[in-house]
């Protein structure tokens, strides 16, 4: 079977890294629309509706626009913005969270996480479950990621820096407005009664990315080896999620752990350190892979009935 792709937005930092994937993809045929047509509104809408699956890698509004233009019940959408992430009618793109995979199998709209939800998620999400983290925790999640997850305009800042700017920009916080756009599906998808706290950090490399929270033990329902073994259990079987050993150093540099171990690949690291009843979970992960282009190629993958590491490294 050969998939025929088409993606909307083709051009963009997520879409640019779709395409290089697909068109390693043993099984995809990756359609384009010729350059002197690129404009042509109408082959654009033949081609969203002519291919077996469509990324849409385009803001929120341009991909509700999009939607609409689809009119053939049987293609496939993938979409990369964060419009339909907390839509009950859309499938929300972790296979590995409980019962999110048999949604992703037989959906035809699909929404891609945002890469800090990914990590947060897959670290908290089997805790809730289980009730060792309590619904109505306190939760506050820290995060540091390359620059390329602002998109193409702080790329560009960024490699246009001069030495004085680059130093100034070693590492940022932002969004302190306390309204990242991520938060509703963090909220939804862990299974919270109420949005976590988050502000993250841009630091002054390209891609790789570390999402992190604290947790106090004598809060929870369980201690870091309940924890440790929640995670192992949810994930034990998954290809793309490595879980360290508790308290494990082997990973650390000189007493450091780097954000950029999972760059190029679609693995997502999990690790769990404790201390006298303090409890710090990690992930680590491309903010360009897991986080975004390689999480939908395994998500079409996962829908098309093909083993999910098809294409993919991990």
């Amino acid at each position: 079977m050969t998939i025929s792709a088409f993606i909307d937005g083709q051009y963009g930092t997520t879409g640019l890294q779709i395409q290089s994937r697909l068109e390693a993809h043993p099984d995809v045929e990756v359609l384009s629309i010729p350059e002197a047509s690129k404009k042509d509104p109408h082959l654009r809408e033949a081609y969203l509706n002519r291919a077996d699956v469509v990324f849409l890698c385009l803001p929120d509004d341009a991909s509700r626009a999009a939607v609409a233009l689809i009119s053939n019940p049987d293609t496939v959408i993938i979409d990369a913005s964060s419009a339909f992430r907390v839509d009950p009618a859309w499938a929300y793109g972790v296979p590995e969270l409980a019962g999110l995979r048999a949604k992703i199998q037989i959906s035809n709209r699909i929404a891609n996480p945002g890469c800090y939800p990914t990590g947060m998620t897959l670290l908290t999400a089997p805790l809730v479950a289980a009730g060792i983290l309590p619904r109505d925790y306190p939760l506050t999640v820290q995060a540091i990621t390359g620059y390329s997850g602002g998109g193409k305009a702080m790329i560009a800042d960024y490699q246009g820096f001069n030495r004085e700017q680059a130093e100034t920009a070693a590492a940022r916080l932002k969004n302190l407005d306390l309204n990242h756009k991520h938060l509703p599906e963090m909220h939804r998808i862990a299974g919270l009664d109420f949005a976590p706290i988050f502000v993250p950090t841009v630091g002054n490399f390209e891609q790789g990315m570390l999402v992190s929270i604290g947790l106090h033990e004598t809060a929870l329902a369980g201690n870091a080896e309940q924890i440790h073994a929640r995670l192992s259990q949810a994930y034990g079987d998954e290809p793309f999620v490595t879980l360290f050993p508790l308290n494990d150093q082997t990973q650390l540099e000189d007493g450091f752990l780097a954000p950029t171990h999972c760059n190029g690949t679609n693995r997502i690291e999990l690790f769990v350190f404790s201390a006298e009843q303090r409890i710090y979970l990690v992930a680590r992960l491309d903010n360009l892979g897991k986080g975004a282009s390689g999480a939908a190629v395994q998500n079409m993958n996962c829908r098309f009935g093909l083993a999910e590491t098809t294409g993919l490294l991990g």
